[in-house]
């Protein structure tokens, strides 16, 4: 059984409770405020109240060789540094801290975090494209320059097959499935043969600029706008 520790309880780390709670895990919570922990303690495995600014107290109650540790002080940005530096000596593998401004998670990489989390800026970062084309339903970045996204089937399409969409060639974006909106469908797997409906919701992969261009968001790079220079002025 996989074995976690999260630290803090803040939104973020009681979001990551629930969506943990659909799995079998054993979670270890530790937050320093009794009613905090009284209000989740059934909702994990372990509960603890525990000033983690205290290294014992972190070598007494997490094992090293624990599956993960997620850790989200709030805004007490010094606590996940030290914590994260503790838990580093302790040669725990897998840290997952939050970090409040790109400068807090250079200091986290150096002092032992494997992943560095910036949630406000991942939640933008989906958002923002959204915002700018009306064509994107949903727009999810993994990295690397690239995204997986959902665009409404644009008028030129429909009628046709995906053979002759020919979306990977023309645009280079893969189609990996299709709903249909208007009826309420989930996305499916289509055979090359399916035909673009009215309403049909395209779920794509590629560059986040050939998407970009795809969808009319302006953010294209023959657009004359660089998405670099766009996302460094909407999270500087």
């Amino acid at each position: 059984m996989k074995q976690f520790a999260l630290i803090g309880l803040s939104s973020f780390v009681c979001r990551i409770i629930e969506e943990l709670g659909d799995f079998n895990c054993d979670i270890l919570l530790i937050d320093k405020d009794p009613e905090a922990v009284e209000l989740y303690k059934d909702r994990v495995t372990r509960a603890f109240v525990a000033d983690v600014l205290n290294e014992e107290a972190i070598n007494q109650l997490i094992p090293a060789d624990i599956d993960a540790v997620v850790m989200d002080p709030g805004d007490r940005i010094e606590v996940s540094i030290l914590v994260t530096n503790y838990l580093k000596k302790m040669g725990v593998k897998n840290i997952f801290v939050r970090a409040e401004t790109t400068e807090h998670g250079e200091i986290l990489n150096l002092v032992g975090a494997d992943h560095v989390i910036y949630p406000n800026r991942e939640a933008a970062k989906r958002i923002a494209p959204m915002l700018l084309t009306s064509r994107l339903a949903n727009y999810l970045p993994i990295g690397n320059g690239l995204v997986i996204a959902e665009v409404k089937a644009p008028e030129e399409l429909l009628g046709r097959n995906l053979i002759e969409a020919d979306l990977r060639r023309v645009r280079k974006l893969n189609v990996i499935a299709v709903r249909n909106e208007e009826k309420g469908e989930e996305l499916k797997f289509q055979h090359a043969e399916y035909r673009i409906k009215e309403g049909d919701i395209l779920l794509l992969a590629g560059r986040e600029e050939d998407v970009h261009s795809f969808t009319g968001s302006g953010l294209s790079v023959d657009g004359g706008r660089s998405l670099k220079d766009f996302y460094r002025k909407m999270f500087r």
